[in-house]
Order: structure tokens, then C-alpha cells, then sequence
């Protein structure tokens, strides 16, 4: 599987993702009652196609009165050139009415019908003045009525109107006129009746649809509001509780050793100063462990200052392969075009040892790590990949969780805040986390953060 087939879980900074999600959910609400709304899209419809269609025969009728007078060869009476420009000016009036009145269906149907009305029998009349069934506009007003049944979202009593009107015409061009004119006049109207009712039913069939979607969405919307109740609760019972462990171990450790040197205090002061050593060592191991609670919770609050990103990535690492067994090697992949950027010194050298650690203790028994800095434009990456046993595609959020760990036969609550703490401090530069992860093959840790500070 390619790399950018790798399951990808991703967390940009808290306040991108309340945008982002405060977003989907305005886009995913629908004001109003389901008539209200079903009558608006109908209204949206109707106008976007009845104010183009008028104007486009306004247009034509225009085009054509000009032709007329134009023509020197057969110059047309004035009656047709009067009434083709009537049919002009009142098509022109249909469309601005109809992009006025574009909130009121009924107002629209009634101005649909107008102009279907207006096309047929005023063409039909220009027809009859320009040489009846030997017009060569005769079959401009069926033509014009398919246009108005076909194109415009009509209900289909507004199209059976429209197509009457359009086989009338060809009896007002002239009585004699052809039969093809009368057939194809009918067959436009009624495919005309049958595409308005394949559509209004389509258009209900839609509605219904996106209703249920967004019933839907509703209620994933607030089942996810709960959820993240629940698993804030649940984060927390999980920190507390390892914390608790962890400083309970280290208080444990220093009242043995303390109530130790009291024993020995009178009868061996060397094995009383042993005593008190390991006291403090367990005192030192609760004050790390505060230091570092109080670093992911100030993150945000410390000093930006300049700093080489790819020589605190290889002290991060150095650092956790001193602690770890031997075997791992680290492979570097570094732009020597970043340079230093603004950040928080500390708040990113935890974030860096973090991943650093998890990275060497997905591969026991040693492995290769790649480690890459690169620039990508107002973006600096730092990338950490192992060669370990990845993580399955159903727990990569977990990773978040404080006290996860992904190292078999480790207890839980040896893991510390982990990636959670990663996050927080990423988070705290203004930058983001992703973790690819494919199992068998490993996983790639990577932190965003902006180049430069406005």
C-alpha cells in the first residue's frame, strides 16, 4: 500500500475545528417548515429558468422584427413588425416581473403561463400576417411552447395550458396549415404535460430525500454532542486516574523511605541519608511529573523565542535512544532552508521527545527512523516514521487518549500523557498533528507549525 493510502488521523488547533465544525453545522440546518422550504426551492427553480427563457424569445422576436424590416425583397405589412414587436416588449415584461416576483410561486406560474400564452398566440398572429400556413415562422410558436413546457419547471396543468395554446396557434397562423404542423404541435405538447409531471415528481422525490438527510444529520449532531460529553468524562476519569497512579507511586516511595530514616536516624545515619535520598528521588519523580502537566496546560503561555527545529528533532531523538536499547538507527532528511522559527522552546522539545519515545518503543527490538524537516510554504513539517507494527485504522484516535499506549505487556498507566500531550503542545504554536499508520509496516508522526508569526 502506497503512503497516501495509509489509514490518517489529524488534528489541526481546537479553534480551526470549532470553526470548522460550527460551519458544517449552520450549513446543515434548514430554517423554516418542509412546505415553506419545498415552496422556496420550487420558487429558486422556477425563476433561475422562467427569466432566461422569456428573454431568450423576447430576444428571438426582436431579431426577427428587425429581420422584417430589414428585408427589402419582401418587405412584411406593418401589423406583423407591430405585433412582433408587442411579443417583444411583453416577453421583456415576463422576465423582469418574474425576477421581482421570484419569492411568490404563484406569481410565477401565473407569469409563466403569461408568457407561454404571449409566445404562442402572438406568434401565431405574426404567422398569420406573414403569409399564414406558408410562413416560414409557422412552427416558431409550438416551438416556443415546448420551450416554456420543457425547459421551465411548470406544474403540469400550467404545461397542458401552455401546449393547448401551442396547437391553437397553428389553427390562428392559418386554418389550412399542414398536419405535420397540427402533429408536431400536439406531440410537443404532450410530452411538454409529461415532463412537467416527471419533474414536479422528481422534484418531490428530492425534497424528501434531502429532508430525511438532514433529519438525519440532526441527530447525529446532537448523539455527537453527547458523545463528547461522555468522552470528555471519560478523558478525564482516564487522566486522573493514571495521575493518581503515577503520583501515588512516587508519594509511596517517599513516606516508606522517610518513616525508613526516621527508624534509622538514631541507630545508622548512613542508612537514614539512603533513606532521605530515595525520598527525594520520589519527591523529584512527582515534581517531573507536575512540571509536566504544568507545560501542557501553559503551553499557549510561554515565551516565543527562535529556535533550530531539526537540531531540537535530533537532540529529541538522541535523547530517546539513550534510553532505550541499542539497535535503532536514524536516518535524516533535512531542508537545510528552514532555519530557525518562532516557538515555545520547551513546550515543543516535549512535544519532539514524546514522539521521539513512542517511535523507539513501537520497534523493540530495534529498527530504522526516519526523521524529516521540511518546509512547506508558511509550513514547517517535522516528521518522525518507525518501522514498528503501525497501529489498526479503528484506534488511531485513541492515540490521543492520555495514558495510551500501542507497546505490548506495558501496563496503560506506565504510558504518561503520550500523544495527548503532543497535542496540546503542537496546538499551542498555532500548529497541527497527523499520524499515518499502516499496520505491519509502521507508523509516521508529523507536526505542522506556521514558518513565521504575524
Amino acid at each position: 500500500m502506497a503512503d497516501a493510502e495509509r489509514p490518517t488521523f489529524s488534528l489541526p488547533p481546537p479553534a480551526a475545528l470549532r470553526e470548522e465544525a460550527q460551519r458544517v453545522g449552520e450549513r446543515g440546518k434548514r430554517k423554516g417548515r418542509p412546505r415553506r422550504r419545498f415552496m422556496a426551492e420550487r420558487e429558486h427553480a422556477l425563476s433561475r429558468t422562467l427569466v432566461p427563457i422569456a428573454g431568450v424569445v423576447a430576444a428571438a422576436s426582436t431579431g426577427v422584427a428587425l429581420l422584417d424590416v430589414g428585408t427589402s425583397s419582401f418587405p412584411p405589412s406593418a401589423t406583423a413588425v407591430a405585433i412582433e414587436v408587442v411579443l417583444a416588449v411583453g416577453l421583456a415584461i415576463v422576465a423582469a416581473f418574474a425576477h421581482v416576483l421570484r419569492a411568490n410561486f404563484k406569481a410565477l406560474v401565473t407569469l409563466a403561463i403569461a408568457g407561454g400564452v404571449i409566445a404562442t398566440f402572438g406568434w401565431g398572429a405574426a404567422c398569420h400576417e406573414t403569409g399564414g400556413s406558408a410562413s416560414p415562422f409557422l412552427l416558431l410558436a409550438p416551438l416556443f411552447a415546448a420551450a416554456f413546457t420543457h425547459v421551465v419547471p411548470i406544474p403540469p396543468r400550467a404545461a397542458i395550458a401552455i401546449g393547448a395554446c401551442g396547437v391553437v396557434s397553428i389553427a390562428i397562423a392559418g386554418p389550412l396549415s399542414p398536419p405535420y404542423a397540427y402533429l408536431l404541435a400536439s406531440v410537443a405538447a404532450i410530452t411538454g404535460v409529461v415532463v412537467a409531471r416527471g419533474r414536479q415528481t422528481q422534484a418531490v422525490h428530492s425534497f424528501l430525500r434531502t429532508e430525511r438527510l438532514s433529519a438525519a444529520l440532526a441527530r447525529m449532531q446532537r448523539v455527537h454532542e453527547q458523545l463528547v460529553v461522555v468522552e470528555k468524562l471519560e478523558a478525564l476519569r482516564v487522566l486522573v486516574g493514571g495521575m493518581a497512579h503515577e503520583l501515588n507511586n512516587a508519594l509511596t516511595v517517599s513516606q516508606a523511605s522517610n518513616q525508613q530514616a526516621i527508624k534509622d536516624l538514631d541507630r545508622n545515619v548512613e542508612l537514614a541519608k539512603g533513606a532521605i535520598l530515595r525520598s527525594d528521588g520520589g519527591l523529584a519523580r512527582i515534581k517531573r511529573t507536575v512540571d509536566r502537566l504544568r507545560r501542557f496546560a501553559m503551553a499557549a503561555e510561554g515565551t516565543l523565542e527562535p529556535a533550530d527545529v531539526a537540531a531540537m528533532l535530533d537532540f529529541a531523538l538522541e535523547s530517546a535512544i539513550g534510553r532505550a536499547r541499542s539497535g535503532v538507527v536514524v536516518e535524516r532528511i533535512y531542508d537545510p532552508n528552514v532555519g530557525a522559527i518562532e516557538c515555545h522552546v520547551s513546550a515543543l522539545a516535549e512535544a519532539l521527545f514524546q514522539i521521539a519515545r513512542n517511535a523507539i518503543e513501537a520497534m523493540p527490538g530495534g529498527g530504522t527512523i526516519e526523521a524529516a524537516v521540511r518546509r512547506d510554504g508558511d509550513v514547517v513539517v517535522l516528521s518522525v516514521s518507525d518501522q514498528g507494527r503501525g497501529i489498526p485504522a479503528d484506534q488511531l484516535a485513541k492515540v490521543f487518549d492520555p495514558f495510551y499506549t500501542r507497546a505490548p505487556g506495558k501496563s496503560a498507566q506506565k504510558s504518561g500523557l503520550g500523544l495527548s500531550a503532543v497535542y496540546g503542545l503542537v496546538t499551542a504554536l498555532g500548529g497541527k498533528v497527523q499520524i499515518d499508520s499502516e499496520v505491519g509496516k509502521g507508523t509516521v508522526v508529523s507536526i505542522s507549525m506556521p514558518a513565521k508569526r504575524r
